[in-house]
């Protein structure tokens, strides 16, 4: 049975896996453009921070545009625009016009992003959603992985690889457009009151806050570590893809142990050991062993990106079934903002004390949600395991992308018709 929900969305699937593989070229491309040109460390952490900005601008608007004109026109104008960002990257290199670029991209990939898990949320059955949501972020992190070897194809210094990039992103709107499958409608019960959401899972928060500071930082500055070190291209694609390979392999094993414990325990010792691996990589770097700095991006990535999954888990431990959809739509702004902050905070660090500041700034991050924890297992009793959803479906089900059409359709509800949706306080 489950194979035949995925026979029939197979392209659909197809195009998510190539826009994640264009995103995943793009992001080191810029960082390594960005040094090649003499971009300073500042400079490129505000370029890697505006497409978070222009991601939750995205997350506003472009759900607002699909109420209007419908998901499929909205995929097209906002891929076309994509391309259209990347490719101009090439022709004006300037840094205040990459900014803007970069926003332009983060709004785009929202909108792109948006449409296609309403799409899979709309053909998922509440017995397949787990599964079919566990398939595709696996889909996505190889995909990315896979994307950081593309970057040997072409020498960054020229034009090839931008439009390798605007290529992909191209080529992913056609199988979408061919499918033939009703358009995804969502219907939101209820607003949350993001303030309601910060006192009833404040760990939650933490580590949701958190899991967009370091996965900004890592992911946007990653390459321009590298770079700054002296790796080669094809050493700077295994060092990046190494955390995305981390990442992908422990995120269902520490999501199904989350769900056998306390998961703020989980979250605790996942933090920890996050904090502790980020340390490998500059060991790595003084001891001029690449081998070593492999290894510690493999654990970084590993026991760091998993927590958004654990946090979100934990957000909706919390709630009552009809607020989850709503608290999760408060998700991607804590997540966006995180992200903008953490390439612009780390690369001021780079610049201010030295470059493996960029992995002490993801301790600090790893090791605040870890006293965050530690709190509030003293504080509060732990909830009966029972109790607890299942990690790896909420996390996924509950796709802070998709829902941030919801956060913008209750938005609108609540305006046009007040008596039939309401703002939620929500305590313990």
């Amino acid at each position: 049975m489950f194979k035949t929900l995925l026979l029939p969305i197979w392209s659909l699937l197809f195009g998510i896996a190539i826009l994640s593989m264009a995103s995943a070229l793009q992001s080191s491309l810029i960082g390594i453009r960005a040094s090649i040109e003499s971009f300073d460390t500042t400079a490129t952490g505000l370029i890697m921070s505006s497409y978070y900005l222009g991601f939750i601008a995205g997350s506003i608007l472009v759900p607002v545009w699909v109420k209007n004109v419908g998901h499929i026109r909205v995929f097209a104008a906002v891929a076309s625009l994509a391309s259209v960002t990347i490719l101009m990257q090439s022709v004006v290199v300037n840094p205040w016009f990459w900014m803007l670029m970069r926003m332009g991209t983060g709004l785009c990939y929202a909108g792109l992003y948006i449409v296609t898990e309403s799409w899979l949320n709309d053909i998922a059955t509440n017995q397949t959603r787990g599964r079919l949501f566990s398939i595709y972020t696996i889909e996505i992190w190889a995909s990315q992985t896979l994307g950081q070897v593309l970057l040997n194809l072409s020498s960054p210094g020229g034009y090839g690889l931008f439009i390798l990039t605007s290529v992909l992103i191209s080529m992913a709107l056609v199988p979408l457009l061919l499918v033939r499958t009703p358009s995804p409608t969502i219907n939101v019960p209820e607003k949350l009151n993001i303030v309601g959401l910060i006192k009833t899972a404040p760990l939650g928060v933490t580590g949701v806050t958190a899991a967009g500071i370091t996965a900004g930082a890592l992911l946007g500055l990653g390459a321009l570590y590298a770079q700054s070190i002296g790796m080669s291209i094809g050493q700077i694609s295994l060092f990046i893809g190494a955390s995305y390979v981390g990442g992908m392999i422990l995120q269902w094993p520490i999501g199904k142990l989350s769900d056998r414990q306390d998961r703020r325990v989980t979250i605790l010792w996942v933090s920890l050991v996050g904090g502790l691996t980020a340390f490998i990589v500059p060991f790595g770097n003084m001891s001029n062993s690449q081998v070593i700095m492999m290894v510690g991006m493999f654990c970084v990535g590993a026991f760091t990106f998993p927590m958004y999954s654990l946090a979100s888990s934990h957000m909706n431990d919390q709630l009552r079934p009809e607020q989850i959809l709503s608290a999760s739509s408060g998700m991607i702004l804590l997540n966006g903002v995180g992200g903008m902050m953490g390439p612009l905070l780390a690369a001021s660090l780079m610049d201010f004390i030295q470059i493996d500041a960029l992995f002490w700034f993801v301790a600090a991050i790893n090791f605040s949600v870890a006293l965050m924890a530690l709190y509030r297992i003293n504080y509060q009793p732990p909830m009966v395991i029972e109790e607890q959803s299942d990690p790896i479906q909420v996390a996924l089900s509950v796709s802070p992308i998709a829902t941030a059409e919801m956060w913008v359709e209750a938005d609108s509800t609540s305006s046009t018709t007040p008596d039939e949706s309401h703002e939620v306080e929500i305590k313990l």
